[in-house]
């Protein structure tokens, strides 16, 4: 009878799976075609003979049997789209067998089976992902070891892009394999490949383009959500909850980065993350929020004050920073470098501090504007972009002031801290504000928040 049950067991195990279809629930994803596209970019770098080895994150414990919320690698998803923890991407100049099949490439992913889907939810899976990603082949993770000596034979460039969790030093067992074939071999892995893929990752596709300006026009909006809601006596995380909220109801997936929301002393620190903090009419709020649309995050930052007007000294700092924005952006277009950007939001930050009797000459700016202009977005919120802009180009422009209590200037200017970033698409022509619909004159906002 025992054995009859199990018998059974197994045939409905083997039912389920032979019914099995890996749900696709978006519809907007980047099409296989561009994950192959850029493969072969890097295969037509590669030396003769070499194979390059691709990770991503293993699932991190927040504590005890509770997990992170999982991310993949920004290359990894660069180059295969595939999102689920534990895989390894191979590709090589020439083709290779396993499992008696001719290949350049190959994924080795988790399995669906009866524990899987019961309790963590679905896996894509070999077949789906050879289906959906339009990889060349893909096999159980399980097999990677044993294929290892097989994909290794004869290698003398081994390129590895990364170690998982981000190049930190946690290993999963299939990096830990290949790492330890590498020292057997007396084999240094060479890093051409980060750079390659860095250099890719600079100018983005149409495709890469529609999913950032969605997820602008998304976070912007949810700035004005906030705008509107915010009133004396909230609570700091209440807006970053709200600005979550809107974006996930508009369909981004996750928020870019952990929400930014500090008032009154709180504006002046640049990662301010606890957001405990209750707000006080007459303070300002500097929020630092945006969404993350199929992998792809924006950066929308709008400083705004919690009873709906602006003190004259933070319409003072306000207006110095707005110039400093708008500067920024008139600069980027093709062939301008990022230095230049970047000098031109000091330049109109120095001379309004100067003017405001802040500060006594631009060597002195430093002290309230202490980071860069703006930086590349995309699959990674802090992106690479290219040092020379051009068309396909994406970037913030976020210059800022921040002035401490207890700074060297008259006290009426302590405890106000202002950026104004937006997420800015170089064109052959003028450049594209993708995050426009969040207001950020002094009149727009105090309007705004008035209704």
């Amino acid at each position: 009878m025992r054995y009859i049950s199990c018998l059974v067991g197994l045939l409905f195990t083997c039912a389920l799976f032979a019914q099995y279809d890996y749900p696709v629930y978006e519809t907007d994803k980047l099409p296989p075609a561009e994950y192959s596209k850029r493969r072969e970019a890097i295969r037509q770098r590669m030396a003769e003979g070499s194979i390059a080895f691709f990770f991503t994150n293993e699932t991190m414990v927040r504590n005890n049997d509770v997990d992170f919320l999982f991310r993949g690698d920004s290359n990894f998803l660069y180059l295969t789209g595939f999102e689920e923890p534990d895989a390894v991407f191979v590709m090589t100049k020439d083709p290779f067998t396993l499992n008696g099949k001719s290949v350049r490439e190959a994924l080795f992913v988790n399995v669906a089976n009866a524990n899987s889907i019961t309790w963590l939810g679905y896996r894509m899976g070999p077949e789906n992902a050879m289906k959906l990603l339009g990889v060349e082949h893909a096999v159980a993770n399980s097999e990677f070891a044993s294929a290892l000596p097989v994909l290794m034979q004869g290698r003398t460039t081994v390129y590895v892009s990364n170690a998982p969790a981000g190049g930190r030093d946690t290993l999963n067992r299939m990096s830990q394999a290949v790492t330890t074939v590498l020292t057997e071999a007396k084999i240094t892995p060479a890093r051409d490949v980060r750079t390659w893929l860095s250099q890719m990752r600079q100018i983005k596709s149409p495709a890469e383009i529609a999913m950032l300006k969605k997820a602008s026009e998304i976070s912007a909006l949810g700035h004005v959500e906030v705008m509107k809601a915010v009133r004396p006596g909230m609570r700091e995380y209440e807006l970053g909850a709200l600005l979550e909220y809107y974006i996930k109801k508009n369909g981004c997936e996750f928020v870019g980065y952990p929400p930014i929301v500090g008032s009154g002393e709180n504006s002046t620190i640049l990662h301010y993350q606890s957001l405990r903090k209750q707000m006080k009419a007459g303070e300002i709020i500097c929020m630092d929020a945006a969404g993350e649309l199929r992998g792809y995050s924006s950066d929308v930052t709008r400083s705004f004050p919690v009873s709906g007007k602006f003190s004259p000294e933070q319409e003072a700092i306000y207006e110095v920073v707005l110039k400093a924005n708008e500067a920024g952006i008139a600069k980027c277009r093709p062939g301008v470098t990022t230095g230049a950007v970047g000098a031109a939001c000091s330049e109109e930050l120095a001379k309004g501090m100067i003017a405001l009797g802040i500060i006594k000459s631009a060597n002195e700016l430093g002290r309230y504007y202490m980071h860069g202009f703006g930086h590349g977005i995309g699959l990674d919120v802090h992106d690479p972009m290219p040092g020379t802009l051009a068309p396909g180009a994406c970037l913030t422009v976020e210059p800022g002031i921040y002035i401490k209590a207890g700074s060297p200037c008259d006290p009426k200017w302590w405890n106000i801290g202002i950026r104004i970033e937006d997420a800015i698409l170089v064109t052959e022509g003028e450049p594209v504000n993708m995050s426009k619909a969040a207001p950020k004159t002094v009149a727009d906002i105090e309007r705004l928040m008035a209704r």
